[in-house]
């Protein structure tokens, strides 16, 4: 993709938690879903916390005037994302109490896309950016989008965590992408929670229900060519707007498999913190 043009700076925040300590401990920065900072992401800082990982959660959108993306009433350029993240490492890294050799970044649903795409060498390079020691997203929505280059990457493992019942942002797309990258010899694989719908770990949704308003892209397969995303069905132009894009999608908490991710993830810090 082609750099977006320069716009307005724009100052964003993030909430750093750490646990108790007196040196130095892993990191991992936690960019948020679709719909801004909510429970599923405060629920996850609280878990690294017990577990002796400090966060960074960044808010990619109050700085920027946005309340939400899930409904496609709002855009904003991925690319701030990736760049946020970029920032929120280089922020902490000189913070007494964060070992800057352990940083990982951590994204759900839309932030699982900004999570995956700052292991690109290409955008490591256009944005001055950082390396993760690992790259971590929750049924992110990414994998229909075949970039050019996107096995080229560098840093830590990556791996995405899935429901096999998401109709959000479908399992078997993020399959193959990952089939790609293992292709390519790329540290990539995917967790797998049978029968779990997108927010699995989210507590805070009690039980299955509709979500009418967001904007699924679980029919689409749109391809970077010549720096332009394209609609494969179609040969033009991609966004939210594509034939392919379908509003409404289920959502569930699913305890069983919010407890198997937890502990699929403190296994992955463990590999790649070596704490």
């Amino acid at each position: 993709m082609p750099p977006p043009a320069d716009g307005e700076p724009v100052t964003i925040e993030g909430r750093l938690t750490m646990p108790p300590t007196d040196k130095p401990v892993p990191l991992v920065v936690l960019t948020h879903g679709c719909g801004g900072i909510g429970s599923g992401e405060i629920g996850w800082v609280s878990f690294l916390e017990r577990n002796g990982v400090a966060t960074l959660l960044v808010d990619s959108f109050a700085g920027r005037g946005i309340k939400s993306l899930c409904s496609g009433d709002e855009t904003m350029n991925v690319a701030s994302v990736v760049v946020d993240v970029y920032r929120a490492a280089r922020a902490v890294a000189d913070h007494p109490f964060v070992d800057d050799d352990r940083i990982a970044v951590m994204g759900l649903s839309f932030g699982g896309r900004a999570a995956l795409w700052s292991a690109l060498t290409r955008f490591q390079d256009l944005y001055d950016g950082e390396e993760f020691a690992a790259h971590v997203a929750f049924y992110p929505s990414t994998c229909f989008i075949q970039l050019e280059e996107e096995t080229d990457v560098t840093g830590g493992p990556i791996r995405i965590f899935h429901g096999t019942a998401d109709d959000w942002t479908p399992i078997d797309q993020c399959r193959d992408y990952v089939s790609r990258l293992v292709t390519a010899g790329v540290d990539a694989s995917i967790l797998e929670y049978e029968d779990a719908r997108h927010g699995f770990d989210d507590s805070s949704i009690q039980t299955s229900e509709l979500a009418v308003d967001v904007l699924s892209p679980r029919n689409c397969s749109f391809v970077e060519v010549d720096s332009r995303i394209v609609d494969v069905a179609t040969g033009r132009p991609a966004g939210i707007r594509s034939p392919c894009v379908r509003l409404g999608a289920h959502i569930g908490y699913d305890e069983a498999a919010r407890d198997r991710a937890r502990a699929d993830l403190l296994s992955l810090f463990e590999q790649v913190f070596d704490r």
